[in-house]
Order: structure tokens, then sequence, then C-alpha cells
């Protein structure tokens, strides 16, 4: 259980004193815990000869309002996503409005995101482990609601350019908590059996906030005859309007209520107490496995992300503009906000099988990059419908695999916080995808090295997945398996 100072689980005897002990006997010794020197953890089970684990005074319980707090978390994903990725598919309308936004800018406002990422999550991540889920969801609303109503006060450049930069900053230090909270409230709200569904419905509609900006070049007009610079701006501008009212609606609705954890736990799992945020980072560094995930999810997942928010400057080369790059990129959105949600639900049916499920989806990545690569060089006959499933499937399959990489991250990390866990994860993703997006500013580049360079990044990394053993602990101690039975593989 993690203990906050100000809220702690409810027991069926809030008098009997817990007991403190040890999750087993042997540790894994990648956690580098020592005895005497771990903090203890109290756990409200005791190990048996027969079950192995058995529950003392723990009232496991789920609640209704679990699924407002999953909804407002979604929604401040959703927002971020959008905030985001708001200026690469109106990249053209952009370069013709304000002067100075080219590839190098918009790809410079994406990168914000993913640098401040890196830069925010430690402190950022200390801080809600500290101070409890809701301080940390509130302030990341916080955060986008000033930054995008700097945005509102002139459309006037370089003023307008320079609030845009601060806009992107602010969003980017705001992601460092929205992105580690799926997890979090999956573990925190949610029973074992909803516990990947729950946390993919968040990175689904976490990815729709790219549906929302790629329909922007509905209603911002593009450069050309009878559309002035002026028309432009204005359509901007109701852009960013828009975007400053949601956030701060979204604000309100976490300042009404938005409780950082239930009165009873979901699970026997959740109610253990996590290692400490600078004795946690520590075993993080030593453990291996957990390393080797983070490099792998990182590299497999990083450039794609980065890729679908200026999938315009990869799409222009075939003969498709900004209006069709929209299209490309609203259906692989669309694919990719359910992909995720299918697969952590099919891991929370088969358990057991989430190793074969993430190689699977690293594989139809890889291929699908294979085959854009074809159509970019021309080996392959451009045409619409193959730009469109290859761009779709890498979208797809690297989406879906992101909840089943966090579920065994955190597996293998227990009893380290979650929320540790997630912020490390992401900002490996978000360290690979600011490495991706500055190559956009290397004069002369081209883009003809993406879609190799996102075959490398997707496959590179199958194979020490496939060596890499581990075990579900979380669904262990919550179906009460002993560690040394059968089932402990």
């Amino acid at each position: 259980m993690i203990l906050d100072r100000d809220n702690s689980y409810a027991t069926a005897d809030d008098n009997r004193e817990e007991e403190i002990g040890l999750l087993h006997e042997d540790l894994d010794e990648e956690w580098d815990f020592e005895r005497g020197k771990a903090p203890h953890r109290n756990y409200k089970y005791t190990e048996t000869s027969v079950t192995g684990y058995e529950r003392q005074n723990v009232v496991t319980k789920t609640y209704k309002s679990r699924f407002w707090i999953l909804f407002l978390a979604a929604f401040l994903c959703w927002i971020h996503t959008l905030q985001w990725s708001t200026w690469g598919p109106i990249s053209e309308s952009m370069n013709a409005a304000f002067p100075g936004w080219g590839p190098s800018t918009v790809a410079l406002m994406v990168n914000w995101g993913t640098i401040m990422y890196v830069l925010c999550v430690a402190p950022l991540c200390w801080g809600m482990q500290r101070y409890g889920l809701r301080a940390g969801v509130v302030t990341s609303a916080a955060f986008m609601a000033i930054g995008t109503g700097l945005r509102c006060l002139t459309k006037q450049t370089p003023t307008f350019t320079i609030l845009c930069h601060i806009c992107a900053i602010l969003v980017g230090g705001a992601s460092a908590l929205a992105l580690t909270t799926p997890m979090v409230i999956a573990n925190d709200w949610f029973p074992q059996n909803e516990r990947t569904t729950a946390t993919a419905i968040i990175l689904g509609i976490s990815q729709l906030g790219s549906l929302g900006s790629f329909l922007e070049p509905t209603f911002i007009r593009l450069p050309g005859p009878g559309v002035t610079k002026e028309d432009i701006q204005d359509d901007v501008m109701n852009l960013v309007y828009a975007g400053a009212i949601m956030s701060a609606v979204l604000l309100l609705a976490l300042l009404v209520y938005y409780p950082s954890k239930p009165p009873k736990p979901p699970s026997l799992s959740s109610t253990t107490e996590r290692v400490e945020f600078i004795p946690g980072l520590a075993s993080v560094i030593r453990n291996k496995k957990l390393l080797l995930i983070v490099a792998i999810y990182g590299t497999f997942v990083g450039p794609p992300v980065a890729w679908i928010t200026v999938l315009n400057f990869s799409v222009l080369p075939l003969g498709f503009h900004q209006g069709k790059a929209m299209w490309m990129g609203v259906t692989a959105v669309l694919v990719s906000s359910l992909s995720p949600v299918a697969a952590g639900r099919i891991n929370d049916l088969l358990q057991g099988h989430i190793k074969t499920l993430i190689v699977t989806l690293m594989l139809g990545t890889t291929a699908f990059c294979y085959w854009f690569l074809l159509i970019s060089y021309g080996v392959v006959e451009v045409t619409e419908w193959q730009v469109y499933v290859s761009t779709v499937g890498i979208c797809a399959c690297n989406y879906a695999a992101m909840p089943l990489f966090f579920e065994v991250a955190v597996d293998i990390a227990f009893p380290i916080s979650d929320i540790l866990v997630m912020g490390v994860m992401t900002a490996a993703d978000c360290l690979v995808s600011t490495l991706f997006l500055t190559a956009y500013s290397i004069p002369n580049a081209g883009y003809l090295w993406i879609p190799s360079t996102m075959i490398f990044t997707s496959g590179i990394g199958i194979i020490p997945m496939l060596l890499l053993k581990f075990n579900n602990t979380r669904a262990l101690i919550d179906n009460q398996i002993r560690v040394d039975s059968p089932y402990y593989k």
C-alpha cells in the first residue's frame, strides 16, 4: 500500500495493528534490496503453507466512481495529445500565415513536449508519489490551462510564436504527470481483470487527441486564391481559443471532484506499500530486466508516435498534400485508438500470453514500416490505398503494444511505484522521439531516412523480447498463488 500522508486504505478492522513483512523470502536479486536497508512494506496478507498468501482483514471493493476517474484522466491525456500535435497537420497554413513557421519550427513545437518530459519527469513524479494522484492530475491540468490561455493574447508575430513556444513548454511539463497516470489509476481503482483494459482505454482516448489535430484542416484554410494571410490567422486564433476553453473546463472538473484513491482497494496487490521514490529509482537503475524493457519500449514506441504528428512531411513527396494527409492521419488515429483497447482486453481475458502479444505487434509494426519504405523509394507503385494501409498499420500495431509493455514493466519492477515505472518508461520513448524529431532540422536531409529508421527501431527489440523471462507478480498475489507453486513461472 502506498502510504500517503493524507490518504490510506480502510480495512475491516482499523484498530488492528498491521503486520510488517516482506512479500516472500527470496526477493529478486535485481531489486538489490537488503533486508536491513529496505524500507518497511506493510502487506495486508501473510504467507501460509497452503495458499501462499492469505488475506488479513483486507476488504476489496470496486466503485462506480472509478469510471469518472478514468474519464477525466483520459480527457486530460486527450487534451494533452491534441495540444502537443496541434501544428503538424496545418503546417502549410502556418507557414503561409505566420513568418518563420517552416518544418523546423513545427518539429520544435512537437519536440518541446518530449524535451520537457525528460527534464520534468523525475521531480514531478516524485511530487505525485508524495502528494497523491489528485495533486499530480490537477497540476498537469493547470499547466495546460495556463499555456493554452497565453496563446490567446495576440496573433501578432513574433509575439504569437513566442507564446506558442511557452505553451508547448508548459504542455510538455504537464505531460510528465498526465502520461504517468494510466497505470496508477488502473492499479488503485480497477480490479485485476480490468487493469490492462483501463490503461488501454486511457491510451486509446489519448490517441484520439491526434484525431482532433488531424481534423484541423477542415476549418483552417489553405493558402490560395481568395484566402488572405489574415483569414488564416483568424482561423488559427479560433483554434487556440477552443483549446483554452477545453483546458479550463477540465481544470474546473478536476477541482470539483477527483480523489487520489478509493476508500477500499480494488485488489490485493494494490494494498502493497510501494518503495519510496529515491530507493525505487536506485532499484530501477539496478534492475536489468526492467532496464531492458525500458530500452525496448522506448526504441520501439518513440519514432512512430513522433512520426504521426508530422506525417505531412513524409507523404508530401508522394503527392499527398495537407488535405489528403489529414484523412490518412484521421484513419490512423481512429484505428490506433481502438487497437490498444482490443489488445488490453485480450490480455485481461487470456492472461499468461502477454509476451506473445507484444512480439506479434512488434513484428506487425516492422512489416508495415517495411511496406512504407518500399512505397517511399518507389519499389512499389505509389497508390493511395497502400499509403493508407501501411500508415494505419504502423500506428495501430505500435499503439496496441503500449499497455502491454506497461503491464510487463510494472510486474517486473513490483513493488516499485507505478508512477516511477510509468515515468521511466515514457521518458524513454520521449527521449527517442526527441532524437527522431531533431533530425527534421538537419538541412537538406530530405525524408527518405524516416521509414528505414522506423524499420530499425521497430525490429531491433524483437529478439531481446523473445529471450526475456518475467513473472506476473501482481496476478499471483491477487490470485493468492504460492510463489513455489507450478503456476509461478
